[in-house]
């Protein structure tokens, strides 16, 4: 009789825990489908060559903004980012660039690749732990608690 009751027991948890294990790793499929388009991955410019981009695939490239490429014609910025391996990739951006884009510094751009040039949709820039927004760097002049360069 104890035995029996024993053996139920077993039964009931190895039972709950398949129905758990069911349930969590299904809506662990559901998220992951749900999400399959809307996933944008980063690549460094030396990956771009070796990849099958669709039509429309939002593309991450992130890099180094490449020295002497950042210009301004017509409204329209073109630059390159660059990597550690010396490979770049051209982008086109028709909005305003954030403050913090600077040569030789850290930047993310998202957008569509086209005939090997990234038509920008986002461009994201770096900044460093240290960063201060200037509105905060000017009340503390005011107050003389600067103490900055």
């Amino acid at each position: 009789m104890k035995f029996q009751k024993i053996n139920q027991q077993i039964k009931n948890r190895l039972i709950f825990f398949v129905i758990i294990f069911i349930c969590f790793a299904s809506s662990i499929y559901l998220i992951s489908y749900a999400l399959k388009d809307k996933i944008s991955f980063f690549y460094s410019p030396s990956e771009i060559d070796q990849l099958e981009i669709g039509e429309n695939q939002l593309l991450r490239i992130g890099g180094l903004l490449k020295k002497d490429t950042l210009r301004l014609e017509n409204a329209i910025w073109h630059f390159e980012i660059t990597d550690e391996n010396g490979i770049s990739v051209p982008v086109i951006f028709d909005k305003t660039l954030p403050n913090l884009v600077e040569e030789n510094k850290g930047i993310i751009v998202e957008g569509l690749l086209k005939n090997k040039v990234l038509i920008a949709i986002t461009v994201l820039a770096k900044h460093d732990e240290n960063y201060m927004p200037q509105s905060a760097i000017d009340k503390m002049k005011s107050e003389d608690t600067w103490r900055g360069n």
